[in-house]
Parts: structure tokens; C-alpha cells; sequence
């Protein structure tokens, strides 16, 4: 599990219209632009109350991957990645601490 920092796509953006409540998400999660499958996973993001800076609405929780067969190389490869509902990319998120 690592500590992330998810910040939310505004509804102009296509984003969602409200983040989700406290709890657990399960978005995609997408590591490249590469439209390959093998770059999406589903994650199980762990969110605390949603906070406002500026224009953006940002969560802080934990994410680790829903597969025990899932690459956890790519948590620790990557700095950011984006989340989708569907075809919606809904965040960003960003890794604060690794393992």
C-alpha cells in the first residue's frame, strides 16, 4: 500500500461532479498514454475527506491494486497516474510515499 494524493478533475474537464465521500474507490488506473491494456488496472484507492485548494478538490488516502497479479512494479516506476470511470479520466493522482 502507498500513500497518494489524488487530485480531482473539475466537471469542465470531464471530470466527476462531486469527488467520492470518505471510504473506498475503485477506479481504473491508467500508467501510460499508451492505449495498450496491459498499461490499465483496476486500484482500490482508500480516501480521506476531500479538501479544496484553489480551483481543484484534492483527496489524500492509500492505493494498492485490486489483482494480486497486478505489475506493484508500476507504483513504484511511476510518480503519477491518471484514474477513469469508464472512458472518464476523473484524477490524477500522485504518489507521496512508496513502500
Amino acid at each position: 500500500m502507498i500513500k497518494v494524493k489524488v487530485m480531482w478533475m473539475n466537471k469542465s474537464e470531464g471530470g466527476r461532479k462531486s469527488p467520492p465521500p470518505i471510504g473506498r474507490y475503485f477506479p481504473i488506473a491508467k500508467f501510460s498514454n499508451n492505449e495498450d491494456s496491459a498499461n490499465l488496472w483496476s486500484i482500490i484507492l482508500d480516501l480521506e475527506a476531500p479538501q479544496s485548494c484553489d480551483e481543484y478538490v484534492f483527496s489524500y488516502g492509500t492505493a494498492e491494486f485490486l489483482s494480486e497479479d497486478a505489475p506493484k512494479d508500476k507504483l513504484e516506476i511511476f510518480d503519477s497516474f491518471y484514474i477513469y470511470e469508464g472512458p472518464h479520466k476523473v484524477g490524477k493522482v500522485f504518489i507521496e510515499a512508496k513502500r
